[in-house]
């Protein structure tokens, strides 16, 4: 992520998981779209913040590396069992090609864009598998609708990132996850207190005038999210041979 992406994630930490309703709601779908998984097998939680998906994995005695850039996030999982937290960059992983029996993200990818797909799959070992929650196009389809021109994040299409799954794609979902609020005031809030308050400079461009006239309508509004479900499988090895490095 862009530093001021993470450092926002960071500054939000100690919050994140009371504000975070709906992308709790979609690690829970997630989870229960895996099924379980093999005690002792090692996974990736790749942009893991404060850790629901590495917590649930480890819960089942899986082993799990937890990487995210925001080390505020990152001291919520510190000294839980089966659980390695590493600082870094989703986008390099600091792990060897063919290392990992699976990849799982949720409400992460969508900052990094769908290229990110491959250095996914690139740490999966052959026959492995990557189950990834992310936000696409349609997402806060209220606010883009109510108030045209209100900066909002460019969510990819949901297209963009079937086509970077190619033949990998076992099956995919699309769920919409939605929350009441007051106001536009509130769901701006409710954005900020969990990090994802990330309009930067697009804000700036707009009037005062026009910023005054959105923060005063005063009717309810959903915040919504439209969230792309992705089972991916790597190719098992041609000679039915994989090696897992532990």
């Amino acid at each position: 992520m862009d530093s001021p992406v993470w450092q926002k994630f960071d500054l939000a930490a100690d919050q994140y998981d009371q504000a975070s309703v709906l992308q709790q709601q979609s690690a829970r779908l997630l989870l229960d779209w895996m099924g379980p998984v093999q005690p002792d097998s090692v996974w990736l939680d790749a942009g893991c913040g404060t850790g629901v998906l590495a917590k649930a994995l480890a819960a089942q005695n899986a082993r799990v590396w937890a990487i995210d850039q925001a080390a505020n996030m990152l001291r919520h999982i510190e000294n839980i069992d089966n659980i390695q937290t590493i600082q870094a960059d989703v986008r390099q992983l600091p792990l060897p090609d063919d290392m990992l029996d699976g990849v799982v993200s949720n409400f992460v990818l969508h900052w990094l864009g769908s290229a990110i797909v491959p250095e996914m799959l690139r740490v999966i070992q052959p026959g492995g598998a990557a189950w990834l929650a992310v936000p696409v196009a349609g997402s806060l389809q209220e606010v883009a609708g109510r108030f045209p021109g209100f900066p909002l994040f460019p969510f990819e299409p949901a297209e963009h990132w079937l086509a970077q799954a190619g033949g990998q794609l076992v099956a995919h979902q699309i769920q919409v996850f939605s929350q009441p609020h007051h106001n536009i005031r509130s769901l701006m809030q409710a954005i900020r207190h969990m990090g994802g308050d990330q309009t930067g400079q697009a804000a700036s461009r707009h009037s005062l005038s026009l910023w005054r006239s959105w923060l005063q309508d005063s009717h309810p509004i959903d915040l919504s999210f439209r969230v792309l479900f992705m089972h991916l499988q790597k190719p098992a090895a041609n000679d039915g041979l994989a090696f897992l490095y532990r």
